[in-house]
């Protein structure tokens, strides 16, 4: 028999101001808008002390090639952007396998508008449509539900650093509004495409975007986006247009592993806490509403299935967790306690 044992959150001082937020859907891409107790490095929320997960997960979707990223949809459906299978699948709560839903079910690389080239992300707006950011192709597709055809909204097919053109878009999220973002990693900046724009405005332009491997919305603005970086240890904070430095952060209250090593995804819940895929630390760790030390959830227990080199985290309706690990190629779900 397996032990089972949860994470708690111990807290020194607590803040009792209500909250009150709503959202469509639990993804990568956050389409929130979300309010949430004032608090410090110091002070944890109630929502975030009473979040607790099973340390023993389930493996939820295999058999993928190169998983990189994850939403999950107001239905509880899950999406994986599998970048070696050049495609999208869907795995909904009652099935043992995966659909394709967005590029080759024989793992083909392409450039038509069923076919994508090496996809590294996937979200969803309010509508139901899904983006991808089909990375190399340099450029995002956009699919209307039950539809693998997909219609280009940003990007020429070819690298290019124009309005119109993008290099190596490594990342794409959509706020409430429909307006896209998109981590235009070849040309160290993220750009903004309005609905149905036919070309994108610079949002920001930055040294510090080379490498971005993911993007998330602040929930309570859409002037603010968080990002992670392949080569860096931290999560970065932007505004619109910012001329100074990112504010970042990577401390974790942890007495072995007190920072973050290669953080790759991200994702909000409704209450505003950011959870990140601490790769290189076998861990997901969560940051409170307002705080910039974070609190391990979940981590490697050596057992299987392991917890090993996740990139990307979801959490479902429920607060279920899930996360994709580059070194087991699955998908595996902590449940909410």
């Amino acid at each position: 028999m397996t032990d089972t044992t949860t994470t708690s959150i111990t807290t020194t001082s607590t803040t009792s101001s209500s909250t009150t937020s709503t959202s469509s859907s639990t993804s990568t891409s956050i389409t929130t808008s979300s309010t949430s107790s004032s608090i410090t490095s110091s002070t944890v929320n109630n929502t975030c002390r009473d979040l607790n997960w099973n340390q023993t997960g389930v493996v939820f979707a295999s058999g993928f090639n190169k998983p990189l990223a994850l939403y999950i949809d107001a239905n509880d459906s899950v999406y994986v952007c599998d970048k070696d299978g050049h495609n999208i699948e869907e795995w909904d709560q009652c099935s043992s396998n995966g659909v394709v839903v967005a590029g080759s079910n024989t793992s083909a690389s392409g450039s038509t508008s069923v076919l994508l080239n090496h996809p590294e992300d996937v979200t969803f707006d309010k509508n139901g449509y899904m983006y991808v950011a089909d990375t190399d192709n340099d450029r995002v597709q956009r699919f209307p539900s039950g539809s693998n055809n997909g219609t280009t909204v940003a990007g020429t097919g070819t690298a290019a650093n124009t309005l119109v053109g993008l290099n190596k878009p490594q990342a794409v999220a959509v706020d409430s509004n429909s307006n896209i973002y998109i981590a235009d990693k070849g040309n160290k900046r993220i750009m903004k495409w309005t609905p149905n724009a036919v070309s994108g405005t610079i949002w920001l332009s930055d040294n510090d975007l080379d490498h971005t491997i993911d993007i998330v919305i602040s929930p309570t603005s859409t002037d603010k986006i968080y990002t992670t970086r392949d080569d860096k240890d931290v999560i970065y904070s932007w505004t619109s247009g910012a001329a100074s430095s990112p504010a970042t952060f990577n401390q974790v209250n942890d007495t072995t592993k007190n920072t973050l090593n290669k953080p790759r995804g991200m994702t909000y819940d409704l209450y505003g806490n950011l959870y990140v895929a601490d790769r290189d630390n076998d861990r997901i760790v969560m940051f409170c509403a307002n705080s910039t030390v974070g609190i391990v959830v979940a981590a490697d227990t050596g057992t299987s299935p392991r917890l090993d080199k996740p990139v990307a985290v979801a959490l479902d309706s429920n607060l279920n967790l899930y996360a994709v690990t580059e070194a087991g190629k699955n998908v595996i779900k902590f449940g909410r306690l």
